[in-house]
């Protein structure tokens, strides 16, 4: 316990608690304050006044700014960078092994991504086993989609199709562009600065066209085209935070585009990035 005392003012700190004594115009009043998020709010306060003893209990509110400081106990979740390894499948979170007629091949296929911004709301107070809370974002992407080096990719329309190409390619592959909007269920697990965090939610894709080239192996001219996509895409999502250490999963509900054949394509993806606002977080 320490105190200290200026004026009329008398302080002691007795277990991170403050209690302030003050005298004014023939009142005393005793105020205990106490410290969250390494700011004192005022929990109660007694006046005593012509022999009189009055207590007020002072109750936060989430309107008012003060509860606000509960949003600064939350790290961020969204990775600020992350480059992922992807696949585009004809069913839903199946394996590579399920792109019959897709004519793609994993490697290469990639995607790279920023996150522009994340807003995170509390949704339970800090308590000893985590805090749960609700984020949403917007990000921006780039998508790297990679063909075996003997189809041909057409688009017809709204449909794509393929065709046997004359030669091998050197370079086959699609790629496009879009905005991702997530919206996340996280629960913070250390309550720490670098926090342990592990989020599940939705995320909705606004996608480009696509842009197609197929180089062939023999030198010839390079062919180069459009391709209509479905333009908008919704995800399944899932990050995993160790500090700003962020591993993430999604696996896409809808279609990328579909074939004159009915083939359906769906991409998934994993993950793994960096979290700025977790390295870089005040101490």
């Amino acid at each position: 316990m320490a105190a200290a005392q200026t004026g009329r003012d008398t302080t002691i700190i007795v277990n991170q608690q403050r209690i302030v004594v003050t005298t004014h115009k023939g009142e005393t009043h005793v105020a205990v304050y106490d410290s969250t998020d390494n700011q004192l709010l005022k929990t109660r306060e007694t006046v005593f006044a012509n022999q009189q003893e009055v207590e007020r209990v002072y109750v936060t509110s989430p309107f008012l700014p003060s509860t606000y400081t509960r949003a600064a106990a939350l790290a961020p979740i969204l990775p600020t960078v992350w480059y992922a390894y992807t696949s585009t499948n004809s069913k839903i979170g199946s394996d590579a092994n399920s792109s019959s007629g897709l004519h793609t091949r994993g490697s290469g296929s990639s995607e790279v991504g920023v996150t522009i911004f994340e807003g995170i709301t509390p949704l339970t107070d800090r308590g000893r086993w985590g805090q749960l809370g609700f984020s949403m974002g917007a990000q921006t992407y780039y998508t790297w989609m990679h063909f075996q080096p003997g189809a041909l990719l057409q688009g017809e329309g709204s449909h794509v199709s393929f065709t046997p190409a004359a030669s091998a390619a050197s370079t086959n592959r699609l790629s496009y562009g879009g905005v991702r909007i997530p919206l996340m269920l996280s629960w913070q697990i250390a309550p720490d600065n670098m926090a342990s965090q592990i989020a599940i939610g939705i995320s909705a894709d606004m996608r480009t066209r696509g842009k197609y080239r197929f180089t062939p192996a023999d030198m010839g001219d390079p062919i180069e085209r459009n391709v209509r996509l479905k333009p908008f895409g919704l995800n399944l999502e899932t990050v995993v935070c160790f500090g700003p250490l962020a591993i993430t999963g999604r696996v896409g509900l809808l279609p990328l585009f579909q074939t004159t054949t009915g083939k359906k394509a769906y991409t998934s993806s994993i993950g793994i990035g960096i979290n700025m606002g977790q390295l870089f977080r005040r101490r």
